[in-house]
C-alpha cells in the first residue's frame, strides 16, 4: 500500500462521512486518482461494496427495516408515532429502499480497521 492508499484509508476510517469531493480536495486527487485508489483498497481487502457487505451481514438490513417509519396514511403522511427521528420528510414518508442507489457506497473491512488501529 501506497501512501496516498494509506490517507486515504484513513480517511475513511477517522469516522466521519465524507464525500468523494472532500476527500479530492482535502488530499488533492482527481476522480481518477481516487476510483484508482478505491480499486485498489478494494483488491487489497479493505473495502468492499455494500452489496458484498449485505451478504456478509443479511441481518444487517432486517434490523434497520425495523428502526424506520412505521407507515404511511393514504394520504401520504406519517402514520402517528411510527416515525423514529428523520425517518420522514416533510412531505411524507422518505422514498423506497429501490428508489435508493446503492452501488457507489464503500464499507470499510475489519481488516480497513485492524491496520489503522
Amino acid at each position: 500500500m501506497n501512501d496516498i492508499e494509506k490517507k486515504v484509508l484513513e480517511f475513511l476510517a477517522s469516522g466521519m462521512v465524507y464525500s468523494d469531493g472532500a476527500i479530492m480536495k482535502n488530499l488533492g486527487l482527481d476522480s481518477a486518482e481516487l476510483e484508482e485508489i478505491y480499486v485498489s483498497l478494494t483488491a487489497q481487502g479493505y473495502l468492499e461494496s455494500y452489496e458484498e457487505f449485505l451478504k456478509k451481514n443479511p441481518d444487517y438490513e432486517k434490523g434497520e427495516e425495523e428502526h424506520s417509519c412505521g407507515g404511511c396514511s393514504s394520504k401520504g403522511s406519517c402514520s402517528s408515532g411510527g416515525c423514529s427521528n428523520g425517518g420522514c420528510s416533510s412531505g411524507g414518508c422518505s422514498s423506497k429502499d429501490e428508489d435508493i442507489d446503492y452501488s457507489k457506497i464503500k464499507v470499510l473491512t475489519e481488516k480497513a480497521f485492524t491496520f489503522t488501529y
